[in-house]
């Protein structure tokens, strides 16, 4: 059921999520993902920041065709731990990723939205009779899903997925529609969540510190103003922004801020 009364609410959605600034990414996702819950009546959501690690022949041998989770933001890690969602969705440490998280794989490039109960996506029937939809959809409860895939470059896609959980609850065709409006307008919301985690075209994701780190960065403090904030000395600061900056192939601040007002570096693999 819709529950949104017109496309203002969309873009006063678009003009809050600007509110938020680059330092406040992963709140920005999940206020983006508690207001389309509510709008399509879903019960939980989750965002990732999928990268590709490999292409061409080493790619087309690889189950997910070189495609790995990077990061993921689950609205309310309650339902479902974080370790058992990455392994359930686009990731490829089993033999078998699952049905779905190969088809979405396949569809890189453009952006998509799919839900599971109209079987666009993947053979509704023979899905139900695998493992795989035996442990992460039946004995989680989840009874229809929605799949929204954005693109920004050539090896890094941002996805927003929305759970119904409960016998008989499905998503309506408005709902997959309103999704699509919601997210496909905003590449530059996108892109700051994918650079808010450091993927950017680099195998080498951000820890858990350097993330910190590049939260202070982007609110515009200087390195000694960030040590005083962390209780951390400026030696320390200097490393980890050092540390942040070649991660992100830049050079300095300004080309680092830079960053959030451009595109993502196309890939040379």
């Amino acid at each position: 059921m819709r529950h949104v009364e017109s496309d203002e609410e969309v873009y006063r959605l678009w003009d809050e999520l600007c509110d938020f600034g680059a330092q406040a990414s992963d709140e920005a996702a999940k206020y983006c993902m508690r207001r389309l819950c509510t709008w399509i009546d879903a019960d939980n959501a989750f965002w990732i920041g999928a990268i590709r690690l490999t292409s061409g022949a080493q790619a087309r041998n690889d189950p997910m065709l070189g495609w790995r989770i990077g990061t993921i933001n689950i609205l309310d890690p309650s339902h479902v731990g974080g370790r058992q969602m990455r392994d359930g969705t686009l990731d490829t440490r089993s033999s078998d990723p699952g049905p779905t998280s190969r088809a979405m794989a396949s569809g890189a490039g453009r952006f998509r939205v799919y839900r599971l109960l109209d079987g666009k996506l993947v053979d509704l029937n023979a899905f139900r009779n695998t493992a795989h939809y035996d442990r992460f959809y039946r004995k989680r409860g989840i009874s229809d899903r929605i799949w929204a895939a954005f693109p920004v470059n050539d090896d890094t896609e941002s996805y927003f997925c929305f759970d119904k959980y409960g016998e008989g609850r499905i998503f309506g065709e408005g709902d997959l529609n309103l999704v699509a409006q919601a997210l496909r307008g905003i590449k530059w919301f996108h892109r700051h969540l994918l650079l808010s985690h450091g993927l950017h075209a680099s195998e080498e994701v951000l820890t858990r510190s350097e993330r910190r780190m590049l939260h202070e960065l982007l609110s515009g403090a200087s390195e000694r103003e960030i040590a005083a904030r962390l209780h951390l000395t400026p030696g320390t600061v200097h490393q980890y922004t050092v540390r942040v900056f070649r991660k992100f192939g830049v050079s300095g601040r300004a080309e680092f801020m830079s960053l959030w007002l451009t595109g993502l570096p196309k890939s040379g693999k």
